[in-house]
């Protein structure tokens, strides 16, 4: 063979390569035991974060650590979403996160008393939080291979609340007017102020109260899936949201023994301090919280 056949011999290659490429993405969506590749009428679906898994299969070609993959969510709200196919074609999708979240941390300090004494009092501080997130909306798919695309709408809506509050064992008294009382880090959320539960003037918080969280919203979307399995595909969505936000007033309860605004004396205080909220429009562009989803069908 001649060394000008050479660049004749890689097109060959070349091409056969992208006909192997193409047969496998647009063969008929039946696997060789007969199992359909795509959904069908009256299946259900669930996604999840592809990325993680994306991550352990590339690092089997390096040396890094490479960690189980976890199914992590398709997006940054933590909300579990599944489909419900009522056609071959078309299917009803939603999502949901309902946290409702409470704890509370102990400690304890000294009694406060005129003689001298080894017994303890207890301090507490408790959080609750919580969170839901519902949405709902159409889906209709176009493709009869195993590359499908899909389009939809869908509406959302989200409620949040969160509160802090504090218990003291040493009360705050002309006789013991800066008690011994457990300082407490508040852990917020999504807050990224790092407070504790005593002021620099030296007031304890009682009740630290988040205003309330509401969003609401409309979203059209636009992807794409690529059946790698029957009924698995690997593939993304982007988005068009039109959506509303609204931070109620914060409420900060504090009390410490102090002159009061207009007093002439020392007293015990109790202070209430609104922090302001907000309120936010917004229309953009948006894309799954996972640049990548998995999406398994049954």
């Amino acid at each position: 063979m001649s060394v000008t056949q050479f660049p004749m011999m890689k097109k060959i290659i070349f091409v056969l390569f992208l006909s192997v490429i193409t047969t496998s993405a647009f063969a008929q969506p039946v696997s060789k035991k007969g199992e359909a590749y795509l959904p069908r009428e009256g299946d259900w679906a669930v996604g999840i974060d592809a990325a993680p898994f994306l991550r352990y299969l590339g690092n089997f070609f390096s040396e890094a650590e490479n960690p189980a993959p976890f199914a992590d969510y398709t997006n940054d709200r933590l909300v579990i979403t599944a489909k419900k196919f009522v056609k071959d074609d078309m299917a009803y999708r939603a999502g949901l996160r309902l946290n409702v979240f409470s704890d509370k941390n102990r400690s304890f300090s000294p009694e406060f008393s005129v003689d001298p004494t080894n017994t303890t009092v207890e301090d507490s501080y408790g959080r609750t939080f919580t969170n839901f997130t519902f949405s709902v909306g159409v889906e209709k798919r176009k493709g009869n291979t195993r590359v499908q695309g899909f389009y939809g709408a869908e509406a959302f809506l989200g409620i949040g609340t969160e509160s802090h509050k504090f218990e003291y064992g040493n009360e705050i008294t002309q006789e013991n007017t800066n008690p011994d009382r457990t300082q407490f880090d508040l852990l917020f959320q999504d807050d990224p102020r790092e407070i504790t539960n005593i002021s620099e003037t030296g007031a304890f918080m009682k009740e630290f109260n988040k205003g309330v969280e509401f969003s609401a919203g409309a979203r059209a979307f636009l992807g794409a899936e690529f059946f790698i399995l029957p009924k698995m595909s690997l593939g993304f969505e982007y988005g068009f949201a039109l959506a509303f936000a609204y931070t109620g007033n914060s409420e900060i309860v504090e009390e410490q023994w102090a002159v009061p605004v207009g007093g002439d004396s020392e007293q015990f205080v109790t202070t209430v301090t609104d922090e302001g909220g907000s309120s936010t429009f917004n229309i953009d562009n948006d894309i799954t919280g996972g640049s990548l989803f998995f999406t398994l069908y049954f």
